[in-house]
């Protein structure tokens, strides 16, 4: 998941590990990649339309699961249920909202909303 920097590509999965006793934070992405934290983010989120990066929220950090070991195939299961949680948890706030919009006559284009999304996407190649 590249994007140019500059005159160059760069691809956050360079810097993204394998296995979770490899995980990196941002803020070590930060340092080794010189990038602003904001963007970083941006780059992750990008990039896990491609494979699954995981932050199991425990501190360590984000990393690629290793499928070769049972445990991280087990931390991958783990993470899905927690996104899946999250998701949850985000449609029932949008269902009151859009509720609450279509009550007071809000019109809401969510299309727009993606598109601003993807335009803040081609800006994450900050430097720090």
């Amino acid at each position: 998941m590249g994007k140019f920097c500059g005159l160059i590509k760069f691809d956050i999965l360079d810097y993204i590990p394998t296995g979770h006793d490899n995980a990196v934070t941002r803020r070590e992405l930060m340092d080794q990649t010189g990038i602003k934290d904001r963007a970083i983010r941006d780059m992750i989120h990008y990039a896990r339309r491609k494979i699954a990066i995981l932050n199991l929220q425990d501190g360590e950090g984000y990393f690629i699961p290793d499928m070769n070991l049972p445990e991280e195939r087990i931390m991958l299961v783990q993470y899905i249920q927690q996104e899946e949680s999250r998701l949850k948890s985000i449609g029932w706030a949008l269902k009151a909202a859009r509720k609450m919009a279509r009550n007071c006559n809000v019109e809401v284009d969510t299309n727009e909303l993606e598109q601003e999304g993807e335009r803040r996407g081609e800006r994450t190649c900050e430097s720090a």
